[in-house]
């Protein structure tokens, strides 16, 4: 397992309103059933980190851990050097300085756009309810929507609805339990923008949890991978996308092509079923057993694969027209690689072409038993 704690310095640079936030060696346990195994990060006031994983990795838990809405049987949770969460303490969550926003918007029908976004501020003047529901409701584009109930709202009107509501009380974080899941595709994507720009802007420190690559690798300052209730990688996108820490980070993110191979005493060179992978980023782990790690972009088809430092022969088993690019289906001595080429690459079913990936595009992982 991999895991990388410096400062992003994107998070650094912005006008920064939230709190530092340490999880350490956080356990939760479900009687006998350790859904949360004893994870540790931390992060800087006004990052936007991700908790990224399958269904049941233990991403959700730990959130509402974070907020108040599950005890810690093990580790601490501070919020500003300030413990929330630990060995007899637990802070209940209206005192932890945190709201949420969840999958499902919860915005009261019978009540107005504006109502429903001041209620948390009850016990302050009217005056400063209104002032800080107008400023919100500015922020997140809704004030011409300010006296319309929930009922005449779209889906995307709701989620901004509950973003505002999250954000009027200025909490010093906000947690996001996968708060797009209910969107169609279009008006996802338009949110993913919306709700990052927003978090940039208020600068509060924000903790999302999704299992969708594409939120998590769009929107991180960095990302936490988590599978089985532990940390499988913590790193910014781009390295995990291109260093993937194992096998599972590999294939989680994105599109890889793996080869099987054994070190061949140097840690930049494999050998696999008669052919030789190298790459430019020498291995790091134990054992000489690997997994060559490519990207399906990476991979070259045709006479320029040539001049690549890896280069074989395939066999093209299929031809996909997906639009942008050529999606091909080759096959190598090792087993199947999957390539994205221009759609003007000429090549034929069933052909024998030459195949290339530059050796700084390979990266190599301990490959399991």
């Amino acid at each position: 397992m991999s895991q990388t704690t410096a400062d992003p310095s994107t998070a650094s640079t912005r006008r920064n309103r939230g709190a530092a936030l340490e999880v350490t060696d956080l356990r939760i346990k479900y009687g006998e059933t350790e859904a949360v195994k004893g994870i540790s990060f931390a992060i800087q006031p006004g990052e936007f980190l991700t908790l990224l994983g399958p269904s049941g990795c233990g991403k959700t838990t730990t959130l509402r851990c974070i907020a108040g809405l599950e005890p810690a049987s093990g580790g601490t949770i501070a919020i500003d050097g300030a413990v929330v969460a630990g060995p007899g303490k637990h802070v209940q969550p209206e005192k932890r300085g945190i709201n949420m926003v969840f999958q499902s918007y919860a915005v009261w029908p019978h009540m107005t756009v504006a109502k429903n976004v001041g209620y948390g501020l009850k016990g302050s003047s009217k005056s400063e309810i209104a002032a800080r529901v107008e400023e919100v409701l500015e922020l997140v584009g809704l004030a011409p929507y300010a006296k319309r109930y929930g009922t005449e709202l779209s889906g995307g009107q709701q989620q901004r609805v509950a973003l505002a509501r999250a954000i009027v009380t200025r909490p010093k974080i906000l947690l996001f339990d996968e708060p797009l899941s209910n969107l169609d595709a279009g008006l996802r994507e338009q949110m993913r923008v919306e709700l990052l720009q927003l978090q940039r802007t208020v600068g509060i420190t924000s903790v999302y949890v999704t299992h969708d690559q594409t939120e998590a690798m769009s929107m991180s300052d960095r990302v936490v991978l988590m599978r089985d209730g532990q940390i499988e990688q913590l790193d910014v996108p781009r390295e995990i996308y291109r260093r993937p820490a194992s096998e599972f980070a590999a294939t989680f993110i994105g599109r890889a092509n793996l080869i099987r191979g054994s070190l061949t005493g140097e840690k930049t060179r494999a050998q696999a079923a008669g052919l030789t992978v190298t790459t430019e980023d020498p291995y790091r782990g134990e054992g000489t057993d690997v997994l060559a790690v490519f990207r399906s972009e990476n991979v070259v088809v045709g006479p320029d694969a040539a001049m690549l430092e890896n280069r074989w022969d395939a066999v093209v088993e299929r031809l996909m027209f997906l639009g942008r690019h050529l999606d091909v289906t080759l096959r190598l001595p090792s087993g199947i690689v999957r390539a994205e080429v221009p759609i003007d690459t000429p090549v034929t079913e069933g052909a024998t072409v030459p195949v290339g990936v530059r050796a700084r595009d390979v990266h190599f992982v301990r490959a399991q038993a």
